[in-house]
């Protein structure tokens, strides 16, 4: 470890004029997508309001961790605002429940081709529990995640009368396309589905452009499509010194530790990694790959750099929960996720604004959203994706250059704090739910 990105804050602000970066390639700050995100109008009052919102999530403390954590952050940030809001999670599993259907889930056709019904089929439950759920809170807004196979928010609000604001974060389709081939999709049906809750939907809100592009196929009015994108929680995440216990579990004094937290679900090409990994390597020894997360991936990598005498060069850190990320992230040097680069990157990375809000200096392929945050040069350091040779470069350039690393991390706080908090984008939020109850239906005589 060198400089503490503590330091990075103070080291900042000693720089001629206060923040002119010592290395910067391409557009300034002010072309960056984030300057497209315009702040709410000053004068604009959005009044307080009830806000039921429904998500429908599984594997609420394993594989959907991360969206759990994200509507969590929502709720808090519009409270904050001084709004009251129900979370329901309305298909959460419960802690060691494991539902088996009867053993129905082991017929391998019924399986494959039952599934989809099912969840259609389960909107009808839904539907009577969440018009009780909305007759007890009485809210003026109803805002629902969107879901695969899902309409019940849509059929319980409209019974209601009620706006609704759809918050979509993934293409529906095309991801259970990618996650999901064990299970026949019905493809016709469950576009046909996504159109109509699009359409349906008083205003929706997409977390990315590309989203928002992706939602256009199904022809509603552009004017009700909303870019919030993900935002981050700036006093969890800050500049701190290494965290000792952490540093001394993994043997990390005195070495330079580039650092990955995530799922290793868009882990591009593990043969790539470890290419790239003995290259760095090579020209550094002090080098220490520490990965967080759980996956095929990471045993793919384990099992890698053992054989190709890598080993004490990586650290495998497995799945910790997310309050801990903060301190994982204090003993890590640069920041790095090497995403595929033949994915549709629709996404608003959470890891991204994290690492950013930590102060810490990132690397990251020029994919999506990831492009509008990040300056090459001045917050952050971005390659082509796909190509592996100018991310050694730029990763050398990081591991070589301490006062590199403090500038980078300094200004990505300071993007995070003007552009990217979590309150800034329930501030945006709040203002799309009440142009959902301008336009709410007209309630019947």
């Amino acid at each position: 470890m060198g400089v503490s990105p503590v330091a990075g804050a103070r080291h900042l602000a000693a720089l001629p004029g206060g923040s002119a970066p010592l290395r910067h390639s391409g557009p300034g700050p002010k072309s960056l997508g984030w300057r497209a995100l315009a702040p709410i109008r000053a004068g604009t009052i959005v009044p307080l309001m009830k806000v039921s919102y429904f998500n429908y999530h599984y594997d609420v403390e394993g594989s959907a961790i991360g969206a759990a954590t994200q509507i969590r952050a929502i709720a808090a940030a519009l409270t904050r605002l001084g709004h009251r809001v129900d979370v329901q999670f309305r298909t959460a599993k419960k802690p060691g429940e494991h539902r088996d259907y009867l053993g129905l889930k082991k017929i391998p056709g019924l399986r494959r081709y039952g599934h989809v019904p099912r969840l259609i089929w389960r909107n009808f439950a839904l539907i009577r529990e969440e018009l009780k759920l909305l007759d007890q809170f009485r809210p003026d807004v109803v805002l629902a995640v969107s879901s695969y196979a899902n309409f019940s928010a849509l059929a319980a609000s409209r019974r209601r009368r009620l706006p609704l604001v759809l918050f979509a974060e993934a293409p529906l389709e095309y991801e259970y396309r990618l996650f999901y081939p064990q299970y026949y999709r019905y493809p016709w049906l469950s576009r046909g589905l996504e159109g109509i809750n699009v359409r349906g939907a008083g205003q929706v809100t997409c977390i990315s452009e590309v989203l928002k592009g992706y939602l256009m196929r199904y022809e509603a009015p552009a004017a009700k499509l909303h870019v919030v994108p993900n935002g981050v929680d700036h006093l969890a995440f800050t500049p701190r010194e290494p965290d000792p216990e952490l540093m001394a579990r993994w043997r990390l004094q005195d070495r330079v530790v580039i650092g990955y937290i995530g799922s290793f679900e868009f882990f591009s090409g593990v043969e790539r990694f470890l290419a790239l990994a003995k290259r760095i390597i090579a020209a550094h020894s002090r080098v220490v790959f520490l990965l967080v997360g759980k996956g095929r991936v990471d045993d793919a990598i384990r099992r890698g750099a053992e054989s190709g005498g890598l080993g004490p060069h990586f650290r495998f850190a497995g799945s910790l929960p997310h309050q801990l990320i903060p301190r994982l992230l204090s003993v890590m040097d640069v920041v790095i996720s090497p995403y595929k680069e033949d994915y549709l990157f629709y996404g608003s990375s959470m890891k991204l604004l994290e690492y950013m809000a930590a102060g810490k200096a990132a690397l990251f392929p020029a994919l999506g959203q990831i492009k509008e945050v990040v300056c090459d040069g001045y917050n952050g350091r971005l390659y082509e994706p796909g190509d592996h040779d100018t991310m050694a470069l730029k990763l050398l350039e990081l591991i070589e250059h301490e006062d590199l690393r403090l500038q980078l991390g300094a200004q990505a706080r300071l993007t995070i704090e003007n552009h990217w908090t979590w309150d800034i984008q329930a501030a945006r939020l709040a203002h799309v739910l009440q142009l959902a109850r301008e336009n709410r239906p007209v309630e019947r005589s």
